[in-house]
């Protein structure tokens, strides 16, 4: 009876360090939920979303900049080129698009800027104002879903994995907690990125009466 304690006791114990794993891992994602649904609600609940489209354009902007800066010390590197097409889309001729790139940094910043406010303008000659703003924040919820939806997905599949990590004498919850900051700042950025590149490129049709 006795042995039947002891080995119960140890089976107990070691399910409880699982749990107690278990819930430090899960408190990683809630962290990062927390954030994430914290932006969410505050744009649902705010009647200024071009301010926060503004704030996000100004933030990638500055991040190209900072990928020129990059290029130029690796004239191999078109990591900017390529940003910069992908952003653009079709919203700039191909020969605009490369006077473009080579522009000066404040002659780009106003570029970019001139045209997004162009694009938006557009929309709003065609629809009213309020109708704009609603579109630019059903654009930044979708896009935010779609893209936590996947930041969920590689987080399980990193938390199934980095149990492996312990063969080499590395902590597992450590390494987790690194790669899930790693993601985490990843997911911020395409976020910006991904709204950013739909506004940029986004036409309002006026269908005609027949």
């Amino acid at each position: 009876n006795k042995a039947l304690e002891r080995a119960q006791q140890k089976v107990e114990a070691r399910n409880f360090d699982i749990r107690k794993t278990l819930i430090k891992f899960d408190n990683v994602l809630n962290d990062q939920r927390h954030v994430i649904f914290s932006q969410r609600k505050n744009v649902m609940n705010s009647n200024q979303i071009f301010e926060y489209s503004d704030s996000f354009l100004n933030e990638i902007i500055d991040d190209l900049l900072k990928l020129k800066s990059l290029n130029i010390s690796n004239t191999k590197n078109t990591d900017f080129s390529n940003k910069v097409k992908q952003i653009s889309g079709k919203s700039f001729e191909e020969t605009d698009l490369k006077n473009l790139i080579s522009l000066e940094n404040n002659l780009f910043k106003e570029k970019i800027t001139k045209k997004f406010n162009e694009m938006r303008k557009k929309r709003m000659e065609i629809l009213s104002e309020d109708q704009s703003k609603e579109i630019e924040k059903r654009i930044f919820l979708q896009t935010i879903d779609m893209n936590w939806k996947s930041h969920i997905q590689y987080l399980e599949q990193l938390r199934q994995v980095i149990g492996l990590r312990s063969y080499g004498q590395r902590d597992p919850l450590v390494e987790y907690k690194k790669e899930a900051f790693s993601l985490f700042e990843n997911l911020l950025e395409k976020l910006k990125f991904d709204y950013i590149t739909i506004l940029m490129n986004l036409n309002v049709i006026e269908q005609s009466e027949k």
